[in-house]
């Protein structure tokens, strides 16, 4: 970090805010499945309640990252971070006070309206208080800071679910972001498009709703299924929305998003990098913190001390990564994390069937180098598309790119592997032991939730009991099998297209001229 000497005060200032406030936002979206058993005994959800405490939160930041990043360029991207930030708080100090799941549910959209706010012109921010030739450095230690608090942070809320209460996890949130506030009002400069730039409001509703009732879609289909009314619905009239999106842009005499330059490798490679790997990434941490919680039975800190193992690659590649991407080699960062990260998929989907824990440490040192290798170096590579007026948007695509990748792409493993799970479950089962639909979802809450005195279970002899719980450890180790198994295959498929589509263009990128 020894770039950080020849920054000014000012610049140090902006940098903190902006980064803290990434790392800050970014890790709250998901953290707090850790305590969400416990959330769900105080405030007595059902399951599908439970999901939206997580979905409310993400749902705005896919639909508006890209329509805040306009909010920016047109009104201020110093004044709408400041709105995001203030929305934030609010949110998290009413999760705090949640006295039922309908208030939390809303609090969490309104946190969620917060990050969706903030999170794109903290990046717009962050590149507008330093120079150019600073940018890449200064992407890959917000990754890196992203990436520790991202695995820090689940550790900490375990620990005040355990020993305090869940309702901390949201309380302490509060001065860390009321602390960005005075940093990035004393210290960020207001920058915002020419006056001439337009809102481009009807783009702005099109592609908000279009993509928030995909999202909503691909959510609900997991329980409903593909071919149910209520997913067909909403999938089709996003889609409807999304089109006449790109119709009304074409035609748009200054469009919220110049779709021309997606055509070309320079953006679309990087856009495509950034939503496969947040997808396989998050899928990755999910479906390892079930399996080592659940299989192998270790507890919830000690898996997060076993996940640590991710973040040391971050910690020391993302500020180097930002450097090399500024001397014209971020296609070949891209290609390299995407590879290492499909081989490391495959690497454990190895060690989940074998189930031994001792090779899962360096599969999971391999996987932390994926992230730190990708997201700086694509994120600068799409953010420098942008022409100056479009700075907000260019980070918005960037981080739209990786909600997309995460909400529609979790949606699709999720079905991957509750179909694989179910089918591999039910052949294991006795003909007595078999279950309906219904009772496979019951099923589940009960073996994660360790409940061996609910209704469903109850009802069958003790060594049926065991049999089913030997059953479901099997489904779910060969469910997590397929899943990687299939998103390895898909990474790896990336890489080589994006070596074949790169080849000449963001491969061979022209370095930056240096400062």
């Amino acid at each position: 970090m020894g770039n950080s000497g020849r920054l000014t005060i000012q610049q140090r200032a902006a940098m903190l805010a902006t980064v803290t406030a990434s790392a800050l936002l970014f890790s709250s979206l998901t953290s707090i499945i850790v305590a969400l058993p416990a959330v769900q005994r105080d405030l007595g959800l059902d399951s599908s309640a439970l999901h939206w405490v997580v979905v409310a939160a993400l749902l705005p930041l896919c639909a508006l990252a890209v329509v805040s990043g306009r909010l920016g360029d047109a009104f201020g991207r110093r004044r709408v971070f400041l709105l995001g930030m203030a929305c934030f708080v609010t949110g998290s100090a009413l999760c705090a006070v949640a006295t039922d799941g309908a208030f939390l549910v809303g609090a969490r959209a309104v946190q969620g309206l917060g990050v969706a706010l903030a999170v794109p012109l903290a990046l717009a921010n962050l590149t507008a208080a330093l120079p150019a030739e600073k940018h890449g450095w200064a992407i890959g230690v917000q990754t890196a800071v992203v990436s520790v608090f991202a695995i820090a942070m689940p550790l900490g809320i375990a620990l005040l679910a355990q020993y305090a209460s869940w309702r901390w996890a949201f309380a302490a949130t509060v001065p860390v972001a009321a602390l960005v506030v005075v940093l990035a009002w004393r210290h960020l400069i207001e920058t915002r498009a020419p006056a001439t730039t337009s809102l481009d409001l009807m783009g702005c509703v099109l592609i908000a709703c279009g993509l928030a009732l995909l999202v909503f879609a691909c959510e609900r289909s997991s329980d409903w299924g593909l071919t149910d009314v209520g997913t067909l619905a909403p999938l089709t009239a996003g889609i409807a929305l999304l089109v006449a999106f790109v119709l009304a842009e074409r035609r748009a005499r200054s469009p919220l998003l110049d779709l021309r330059p997606l055509r070309g490798a320079t953006t679309s490679v990087p856009l495509a990098a950034l939503a496969l790997v947040q997808c396989a990434s998050l899928a990755l941490v999910l479906y390892m913190t079930l399996y080592l919680q659940h299989v192998l039975d270790m507890g919830a800190f000690r898996t997060g001390l076993l996940l640590l193992a991710t973040s040391v690659g971050t910690i020391v590649l993302s500020p180097l990564v930002g450097q090399l991407t500024e001397r014209g080699h971020g296609g070949r960062l891209v290609i390299t994390g995407m590879a290492a990260l499909g081989v490391c998929l495959l690497w454990l989907t190895l060690e989940v069937f074998d189930r031994r824990i001792i090779f899962l440490v360096p599969a999971l040192l391999l996987f932390g180098l994926a992230p730190p290798l990708v997201y700086p170096s694509a994120t600068t590579l799409v953010a420098d598309t942008a022409v100056g007026s479009a700075k907000g948007v260019g980070a918005g695509l960037a981080i739209q790119a990786r909600q997309v990748g995460a909400t529609f792409g979790l949606a699709l493993t999720n079905m991957l592997f509750t179909a694989v799970e179910w089918q591999k479950r039910n052949s294991l089962l006795k003909p007595g032991d078999a279950f309906t639909p219904e009772e496979q979802s019951a099923l589940d809450d009960a073996l994660t939730r360790e409940r061996i005195d609910t209704d469903l279970l109850a009802q069958l002899p003790g060594a049926s009991q065991d049999h089913v719980r030997g059953a479901a450890d099997q489904a779910f180790a060969t469910a997590i099998e397929i899943t990687f198994l299939t998103l390895g295959g898909i990474i790896l498929l990336g890489a080589l297209v994006a070596v074949t589509v790169q080849r000449g263009t963001i491969g061979r990128s022209t370095p930056r001229p240096s400062a």
